[in-house]
């Protein structure tokens, strides 16, 4: 299974947000420079909510118009599984995400009906590589954009912290310093699952 693990923060305000990218923290752990992707990304399930009903999500995601396919499965504490592929189309996507590990049940529940796209979200995303003392390193996301939900639209201004290598202690307790010195909430729902409640509101 491929894992993935990350924590995820409301910042809510632009200049929090660009307090928290040039923090001299952040600063020292950098490798390299800040990279700027525009994210355009829709969310997909069967007429009946069959993913939401797993707390999965399949999204088709334009990274500065490249397209990706990506499933990701619940997992435990800031764990999910996620599998992905560069392919523009989800038929061509959901076997290669399979093969790749993802749940067979994946391509099953769309035999019948092909999937429908229920929400999106459109942001940039300011990343950065930060490398730990200890050899782990993670990537650092800003993003700036909005969840839309059927006719319905939401701010979004967060910050996330991925892990890419190593262990996960450094990289969690780095966040924890970051949420106490900036007084930021976490946010335990995904994008998809906040833009899906705004289709479901209206």
């Amino acid at each position: 299974m491929a894992t993935e693990l990350e924590i995820k923060f409301e910042v809510g305000d632009l200049q929090k947000l660009d307090c928290l990218l040039c923090d001299p923290e952040v600063r020292e752990k950098m490798k390299g420079d800040f990279r700027y992707t525009k994210m355009e990304t829709t969310y997909f399930d069967t007429a009946d909510g069959a993913l939401r009903e797993r707390k999965w999500a399949l999204r088709l995601r334009l990274e500065n118009g490249e397209p990706v396919v990506t499933c990701k499965t619940a997992g435990e504490g800031y764990t999910r599984g996620e599998w992905e592929c560069r392919e523009r189309y989800l038929e061509d996507a959901l076997p290669k995400l399979v093969l790749q590990g993802a749940p067979q049940t994946l391509t099953r529940l769309f035999e019948r009906e092909p999937p429908i796209p229920v929400c999106r979200a459109q942001f940039t995303r300011i990343s950065a590589d930060l490398v730990f003392p200890d050899g782990s390193r993670c990537e650092l996301d800003g993003d700036i954009g909005d969840l839309f939900g059927g006719s319905r639209r939401e701010s979004l201004c967060e910050l996330e912290l991925e892990r890419k290598e190593g262990g996960e202690a450094a990289m969690l307790t780095f966040a924890r310093e970051l949420q106490r010195k900036y007084s930021l909430r976490e946010e335990p729902l995904s994008k998809f699952a906040r833009a899906r409640e705004l289709a479901d509101d209206q």
